[in-house]
C-alpha cells in the first residue's frame, strides 16, 4: 500500500456498532425445541462492537464507542469495561433503558447460535450520532446490526452528513446483511466503505447484489473479486482457518494465509479481525490509501 502514516497523532477508531452483554454458554449441541441439555461452561462478558474496540486498544490505537449507553446493570458493566480498556464513550446516554444482551450458544464444533434482546443501543433516533465527529485521521467502523433497528435512522443521517468523507470507513456486514432494505444497501454502496465479511455473509451479500448465491467454500478468491467489482470498493473476505482474501478496487485479489489454531470459542473473532484492520489505518485518508492494510 502506498499511503504514509501521519507523523502527528495516530488518529482514532470510532465504532458506530452496538455494544451489548454476551451470556456465553458452551453446549455439546444446541437443544431441539422442548429438550433439556446441560452446559459445560457459562460466562458473562461485554461483547458485540466492544470486541473490535478491544482489539483496537490492544494494537495501541485510541478507540471511541459512538453508540448509546443505557442505565442499568448491563450498562454499568459495559461502562466499566470501556473505562478499563481506555475506550472513550462519544455517544448518547439513555436514562430510561438498559443495554441489551445476547445469549450465545457455542456447540462442540465451535458453531454459534444467538438469541438477542434489544436495549438502549438499538433505540437511537435520527439525531443519535449528531454529536459524533470523525476527523480525517480517524477510521469509522459501521455495522450491519445498526441497520436493522431504529438506530438505522442515526447511521443513515451520519452517512448523509459525511458523504464524500475524507476518512476510511469499514462496514462489517454481519449475518443480518440479508435483512437490510434495498435502499439501505444502495446508500452503503454509494458511501464507498471498505467491506468486510465472512464466507456465509459474503454469499448473502452476493445474492443481494444480484450475483447469485455463490458457494464461497469453492472459490473464495472469485467471490471476493466479484464483490469488489459489484461494490466498486475494497473487500476483505474472512475464510476461517484458511485466512482471508483481500480485494482492491482495481480487481487485484490476494489470499492472506491464516494461523493454525484449535477453535475454542469463535465469539467475537470477526469483530477482532475488523478491529486489527482498522487499527492499521488511522491517519490514512481515502485519498492517501489505495487498498486495505492487512
Amino acid at each position: 500500500m502506498n499511503g504514509a502514516r501521519c507523523a502527528d497523532s495516530p488518529g482514532r477508531v470510532v465504532s458506530f456498532g452496538q455494544v451489548i452483554i454476551d451470556l456465553t454458554i458452551r453446549v455439546g449441541r444446541v437443544p431441539h425445541p422442548g429438550e433439556d441439555v446441560y452446559a459445560d461452561r457459562a460466562g458473562v462478558a461485554v461483547g458485540a462492537g466492544f470486541n473490535a474496540l478491544y482489539a483496537v486498544r490492544r494494537m495501541g490505537v485510541d478507540a471511541v464507542y459512538a453508540g448509546a449507553l443505557g442505565t442499568g446493570p448491563w450498562s454499568d458493566r459495559i461502562r466499566a469495561a470501556l473505562e478499563r480498556e481506555g475506550i472513550a464513550h462519544g455517544g448518547v446516554t439513555d436514562r430510561e433503558d438498559d443495554n441489551g444482551f445476547c445469549i450465545a450458544l457455542t456447540d462442540a464444533d465451535a458453531e454459534r447460535t444467538f438469541v438477542s434482546v434489544r436495549g438502549a443501543e438499538t433505540r437511537l433516533g435520527p439525531h443519535g450520532f449528531d454529536n459524533v465527529a470523525v476527523g480525517a485521521g480517524d477510521v469509522a467502523i459501521l455495522s450491519g446490526y445498526t441497520l436493522i433497528h431504529r438506530s438505522a435512522e442515526a447511521l443513515s443521517a451520519f452517512m448523509r452528513r459525511t458523504a464524500g468523507h475524507d476518512f476510511p470507513a469499514v462496514f462489517d456486514t454481519s449475518p443480518v446483511i440479508g435483512q437490510i432494505t434495498d435502499a439501505q444497501l444502495d446508500e452503503l454502496v454509494s458511501y464507498r466503505p471498505i467491506w468486510t465479511c465472512n464466507e456465509r455473509e459474503g454469499g448473502l451479500l452476493s445474492e443481494r447484489l444480484g450475483l447469485g448465491r455463490t458457494a464461497p467454500q469453492t472459490d473464495n478468491g472469485g467471490l471476493c473479486a466479484a464483490l469488489c467489482d459489484a461494490l466498486h470498493a475494497p473487500v476483505v473476505l474472512r475464510a476461517g482457518k484458511d485466512g482471508a482474501w483481500v480485494g482492491s478496487e482495481d480487481g487485484t485479489v490476494e489470499p492472506v494465509p491464516g494461523f493454525p489454531v484449535t477453535a475454542v470459542d469463535t465469539n467475537g473473532a470477526g469483530d477482532c479481525h475488523t478491529g486489527v484492520i482498522c487499527a492499521g489505518m488511522p491517519c490514512r485518508s481515502v485519498a492517501e490509501s489505495d487498498g486495505v492494510p492487512v
